[in-house]
């Protein structure tokens, strides 16, 4: 993934940094020695996240894919052959996707594309790493390439399409509640993926330029909404446009 992320990224004329300290990832042999670990950082959620990536820290945790039960079926831990047998399964498909997702935070935050402890829109740093995480079953790693079109996240937003308003487009580029929030992320995180897959395929230079620029941002200083609509306008033009055409290719998705 570091090879792959940071030569996307040069290919595309970003300014890649080689990581001024080690990428740390914290990896616990089982679920439970990993719940009772990440607790301080997770509380109550830490039942329900295999895995996560931490600004503060700077380092991934998660715990051993190979001996989850629903993969494994067995105290006995696999060759190598059964490991890669475990990854095709469907069940291995959010696993897997949950690891690349935050290894593909804490690359970015450690190149240069992205200032960590800065005030970056929430929906471009999920979304770029939903962008990454699309999972691939037909790899023995259950993950293979980049840009492919990201399935589960693509079948949510076609369903919560009827449900757009005009005007969504502004809430999600301004308001992070809707990420963070358990009631809303789900088809938000859906939303943000949509919309970088869109803005990559469709304007992939300002996209690239907007990064760049988003990499400028300082650690620990805010940024009021308003700022943050106009750095997305001054990089994308008329908003309600952008808005129309990105909902009308990507509800032609297949």
């Amino acid at each position: 993934l570091y090879g792959a992320f940071t030569n996307y990224w040069s290919g595309k004329g970003c300014d890649i940094e080689k990581p001024e300290f080690p990428l740390l990832v914290v990896i616990h042999a089982g679920a439970n020695d990993y719940k009772a670990a990440s607790s301080h950082e997770l509380g109550s959620s830490a039942g329900n996240i295999i895995g996560y990536y931490s600004q503060l820290t700077n380092r991934v945790r998660m715990f051993d894919l190979t001996g989850s039960e629903q993969l494994r079926g067995t105290d006995r831990r696999g060759s190598r052959k059964e490991i890669n047998q475990m990854l095709s399964q469907p069940a291995a498909v959010p696993l897997v996707s949950t690891v690349v997702h935050e290894a593909t935070h804490q690359i970015a935050f450690n190149c240069g594309l992205q200032q960590r402890l800065s005030d970056l829109p929430l929906w471009l740093c999920e979304g770029m790493a939903v962008y990454f995480e699309a999972p691939d079953l037909t790899s023995t790693r259950g993950w293979q390439g980049i840009g492919k079109v990201n399935y589960p996240r693509l079948e949510v937003f076609h369903q919560n399409l009827r449900r757009w308003r005009t005007g969504d487009l502004v809430k999600l580029i301004t308001d992070d509640t809707l990420l963070r929030d358990p009631r809303t992320a789900a088809n938000s995180y859906s939303d943000a993926w949509a919309l970088n897959y869109y803005l990559i395929r469709y304007h992939p230079e300002q996209y690239t330029a907007y990064v760049k620029h988003l990499a400028q941002k300082k650690p620990m200083t805010g940024t009021k909404k308003e700022d943050r609509l106009e750095d997305f306008r001054h990089h994308f033009g008329n908003i309600g446009e952008l808005e129309t055409d990105f909902l009308n290719r990507m509800s032609r998705l297949r």
